[in-house]
């Protein structure tokens, strides 16, 4: 088998209709979810779905680089190349381009798809193995009116979810110490909570906040920081017994052993574009379990491509201690058919080849605003 075609989509995609609290962040607020699809076609006929799903206040790279990135180098690199001969595959792309993982994880999602699609099997045989088929999930409230975030967190606990996470970073640090409160005070002592203000502090103001925290039974402390001071992360996380948990701070497996070297990470947060698709995602979890460090899938707004990758390398993990998030399927309009397999808080893995997700190509090229075909001639075709 041999790859011919890689086909690279830029995808927009709106929120849903029906949301009520979605988008908005300390960075900013989504207005509309920009995704990178790629098609990698084979000689035998079976087609792998990759996908990027940047947010460029958070990302190192948005749609328009990655997509550049994919057609002048990246893809035309693995044309011609097995895709079960990953290792291979990742030599050419790094030669290609040594950084940009978010481009080429898209690449190495789809060969995931391709192996399972092969042999008939679920992609998980090729993380490592089945250890659960339900994951349990956290739900997500974005900024809003205090009002409007107590609401949105009863929501989502009467939707049978147990952990929610909420966004900080209102510009005015009493403001976030009552929310964290207030929302205490709203989902009761038994829902998990989690922060993340996404880079929104100071250091002194992350430390000021700790307590505060703590007293809150707080689970997770996400990115208080600017992403580049790793210093100032490590000092945060030797000060609390609350999983400090990196986010903007990790874009390449690079990354992952710069936190571990400054001691500036707890719990390691993995997506399917961060640190570069699955195979850098059982790298990072491999090197966590030899460190003692726990793993949690996070979600990046995806599309049901990388909602159900992530699912199936979630699905791999022995241990999940902290739940895992896919936010996707209820919060934008998918381009996958059946995308939510979400039931009482946690999701479903499916066992079908592949990632077990069917496309609706329809919906794909109806909000597909540009592709870029590379084929086995190298020649890039608009």
């Amino acid at each position: 088998m041999k790859i011919t075609k890689v086909e690279i989509m830029a995808t927009d995609v709106p929120f849903k209709g029906n949301q009520e609290n979605v988008g908005e962040i300390a960075l900013g607020k989504w207005e509309l979810c920009r995704f990178v699809v790629v098609k990698v076609h084979t000689d035998e006929g079976i087609v792998g779905y990759g996908e990027s799903a940047p947010f460029a206040r958070t990302s190192q790279m948005g749609q328009k680089p990655i997509v550049s990135m994919l057609s002048d180098y990246v893809a035309p690199a693995v044309i011609g190349l097995d895709p079960f001969q990953v290792e291979a595959i990742w030599k050419a792309m790094d030669r290609a381009a040594p950084y940009a993982a978010q481009a080429k994880g898209a690449i190495d999602m789809a060969l995931y798809d391709i192996m399972g699609k092969k042999t008939g099997m679920p992609a998980y045989n090729f993380m490592g193995g089945l250890v659960r088929k339900e994951i349990p999930l956290q739900a997500i409230v974005t900024i809003d009116t205090l009002e409007n975030m107590k609401k949105a967190s009863l929501k989502w606990i009467e939707q049978g979810f147990k952990t929610v996470r909420i966004k900080l970073g209102l510009g005015d640090l009493k403001k976030d110490i009552q929310l964290v409160r207030e929302i205490r005070k709203t989902i009761g002592a038994d829902i998990k909570l989690r922060v993340d203000p996404n880079q929104a502090y100071s250091v002194k103001e992350a430390l000021k906040m700790i307590p505060v925290l703590e007293e809150n039974d707080v689970e997770i402390y996400e990115q208080p920081i600017v992403w580049n001071d790793l210093d100032g992360l490590a000092q945060i996380n030797a000060a609390t017994y609350i999983p400090v948990m990196p986010h903007e701070s990790m874009s390449s497996i690079y990354d992952v052993k710069e936190l571990m070297d400054r001691e500036a990470v707890s719990l390691f947060t993995i997506k399917t574009d961060r640190p570069g698709g699955i195979t850098k995602a059982r790298i990072t979890r491999d090197l966590a379990e030899l460190y003692n460090i726990p793993c949690v899938v996070m979600s990046s707004v995806e599309l049901g491509i990388s909602t159900f990758a992530s699912m199936q390398f979630a699905a791999t993990l022995k241990q999940i201690n902290f739940a895992c998030e896919a936010s996707g399927p209820y919060e934008i309009e998918d381009i996958a058919v059946g995308s939510n397999r979400i039931v009482n808080g946690s999701f479903i893995v499916p066992d079908g080849p592949g990632f077990g997700v069917e496309i609706d190509e329809e919906k794909l090229r109806y909000y597909t605003k540009q592709t870029v075909v590379c084929d086995e001639s190298c020649q890039v075709q608009d």
